[in-house]
């Protein structure tokens, strides 16, 4: 589309203006001493990028900024991309620790994010109806004290302790954990719910008091995982603040109204679920006039080439993109392995 000179211009323009966030004239450009034009030179390449749609003026006599189209091609074709540093890994690493259960790591995964790369984080969680069950245990903890333990897909664990009005028995409890594998492991916690309600009746018939207590919590504790109470998490709003393009109050009070509504953000994140690899969202690619001058990365994090969810960030479009693709994409490698441990 551009030939060595329009690209060579072109490519440096982006380059201050990720920078220093301030639109870059001719004489500027023409002083860079790879470009070695004079700055009438550069602006009649300048005037030719603006008629391609990938550059405007802001102001009259101001220089130039980039277009939607602009960062499109920039991020597409022209973009080189900066290792992640062993700091960076390092620090992900420390802070993502393997014997925290699936949800506590998402949201650790979300703040690890935000801090990172200076912006907004977000997390799509799993769907909790399609989590397969893998385990009940019931452990004694002493008095009436138990200790209810659910494995899901393998890698999430959730444990609640109940308190029973009378001690129960290690056989008892033996044998409720028993029936409750033998019956439900392998199904979905939505299937495995649904029919534990059906088989309730038939139950309170067979079992004593306390033992039907411990399946009753264990029903509790599986109406707690499907009530998946937001759809993703979102983390370092605040992060917003420190970019003057979006720093106006009308526009973050639209954009932390977006978040907290979850259509739009949801829509970006459902998308980025059927993609693999890295998704950049540019302007008006997000879908609402709420995040022009913003750009959405994401990228999807799994299990044994099953997808769980997406990860992401929101800032502005003037990101330094070379720095924060890595940091998403790595940020989502790590939790992969995770979750798979």
């Amino acid at each position: 589309m551009l030939n060595d000179r329009s690209q060579l211009l072109f490519k440096n323009l982006m380059g201050l203006y990720l920078n220093e966030g301030k639109p870059v004239g001719s004489t500027t450009l023409a002083k860079l001493p790879e470009i070695g034009l004079s700055s009438a030179t550069v602006r009649n390449v300048l005037a030719d990028l603006e008629r391609l749609g990938l550059i405007h003026s802001p102001h009259t006599s101001a220089g130039r900024v980039p277009t939607d189209n602009g960062y499109r091609l920039f991020v597409d074709s022209l973009i080189t991309y900066q290792p992640i540093s062993e700091q960076n890994i390092h620090s992900i690493q420390k802070q993502l620790l393997p014997t925290l259960n699936q949800d506590d790591l998402l949201a650790s995964a979300s703040k690890v994010l935000s801090g990172i790369t200076g912006m907004t984080s977000m997390v799509l969680m799993p769907n909790k109806e399609q989590e397969v069950l893998k385990h009940f245990e019931f452990i004694p903890l002493g008095g009436n004290r138990v200790l209810v333990v659910l494995v899901f897909n393998d890698q999430d664990v959730q444990n609640r302790i109940i308190e029973l009005e009378e001690a129960i028995s290690a056989a008892e409890l033996r044998q409720i954990s028993d029936y409750l594998n033998e019956q439900f492991v392998g199904k979905s916690l939505a299937q495995a719910k649904a029919s534990l309600v059906r088989r309730m009746d038939t139950l309170r018939q067979g079992m004593n008091q306390f033992m039907m207590s411990v399946v009753q919590a264990t029903d509790s504790v599986l109406s707690e995982q499907l009530e998946q109470k937001l759809p993703y998490l979102v983390s370092g709003q605040n992060n917003l603040f420190n970019y003057q393009e979006l720093a106006g109050s009308d526009k973050l009070r639209a954009l932390f109204q977006s978040f907290e509504q979850h259509s739009d953000v949801l829509g970006l994140l459902d998308k980025s679920m059927q993609a693999s690899g890295v998704q950049i969202f540019i302007g008006q690619e997000c879908g609402n006039e709420i995040y022009q001058g913003c750009s959405v990365v994401t990228t999807p994090y799994e299990v044994d080439g099953e997808v769980l969810g997406v990860l992401g960030v929101v800032g502005p479009s003037r990101m330094q993109y070379d720095k924060v693709i890595p940091k998403v994409d790595m940020t989502a490698k790590i939790l992969s392995s995770l979750l798979r441990k």
